[in-house]
């Protein structure tokens, strides 16, 4: 089954049924990542685990995808060469653009397929603002956050290892290893400055680039990743994808009191 919306003509487009029928959004990011991996990692993870998810789909199950957004909000990033972003604003303004197009098209559930940390408190907040001026039903998924880490890993890694470490690293290299350097895989974990104030999902955080925290860019412990615990990774993960696209096309609010 076609699901690459891109590929269809308008008229193919005007035919599929919308009633149930979810638009996905993959959204990357073009930005550092170490010295290891190459800078379309996020934006590659978001392509090819879209397609993943959306493979594992029944054909009675009407989900299609669009282009992915490759350059979307990055500045954390800002000083290491490769790093491209749009601002807040701008962001939104694409989003809200893109969703007003799904919707003059007649689709009805709109999903923003996330992979990088950097969009992920805009794009909540931009899912409800469209939701508000469109109607449409709006999801959110984000893959890092979809299952618990089926691999051991220690305490400084699930903490700490939050941008080219050893998730990320290892899912490459199951994935497309030419895009590790695996000569420059490194170990870098940021100095913990509070006992109180974390760098996120927590209730207390700081604002920070992350030139405030590490030389090379890297969060977390490259040199334990494998294409062994990419698999393990990816095999919990997909199938968490899958049903949740499945839900997003059998999704319904409830019906409510005007």
């Amino acid at each position: 089954m076609n699901r690459h919306l891109a590929k269809f003509t308008w008229p193919e487009v005007q035919a599929i049924d919308k009633s149930r029928a979810a638009l996905v959004l993959p959204v990357g990011a073009v930005e550092q990542h170490g010295r290891h991996l190459s800078i379309d990692c996020d934006l590659y993870f978001a392509e090819r685990l879209t397609d993943l998810a959306l493979a594992g789909l029944s054909d009675r199950t009407p989900a299609f995808r669009l282009p992915a957004l490759a350059i979307t909000k990055s500045n954390e990033h800002v000083g290491f060469p490769g790093t491209f972003w749009l601002s807040a604003s701008t962001l939104s303004a694409v989003v809200h653009d893109i969703a007003r197009s799904a919707k003059a098209s007649g689709f009805q559930r709109f999903v923003l397929f996330n992979c990088h940390g950097g969009n992920r408190s805009l794009l909540e907040s931009v899912a409800r603002d469209v939701r508000a001026e469109t109607g449409l039903a709006v999801f959110n998924i984000f893959p890092p956050a979809m299952v618990p880490d089926p691999v051991p890993v220690s305490a400084d890694e699930a903490e700490l290892g939050i941008h080219a470490g050893d998730w990320e690293t290892s899912l490459m290299l199951a994935l497309d290893p030419s895009r590790v350097r695996l000569d420059k895989r490194d170990c870098f974990y940021p100095k913990r400055t509070s006992e109180v104030l974390a760098l996120e999902f927590t209730g207390a955080t700081h604002a920070w680039l992350t030139r405030d925290l590490s030389p090379t860019g890297l969060f977390g412990d490259a040199t334990i990743a494998s294409a062994e615990r990419g698999h393990q990774r990816l095999g919990a993960l997909v199938p968490k994808l899958t049903e949740a696209l499945a839900a997003v096309c059998d999704f319904e609010f409830p019906k409510t009191a005007a």
